[in-house]
């Protein structure tokens, strides 16, 4: 039982990684998009005329 719990373990650990290593890709790429849109927002309140 002892090794078939290691096995298991050792599985989940991988699969944690890499799930963790996306939700962390996902939420930089949400963040970057999040800051664009309030800079653009906020660009766009003071400087109204110069639109890209």
């Amino acid at each position: 039982m002892s090794a078939w719990l290691s096995a298991a373990n050792s599985m989940t650990g991988a699969a944690r990684g890499q799930m963790m290593s996306e939700m962390n890709k996902t939420q930089t790429q949400m963040m970057q998009e999040w800051q664009k849109a309030w800079t653009d927002a906020w660009m766009g309140m003071w400087f109204p005329g110069n639109r890209r």
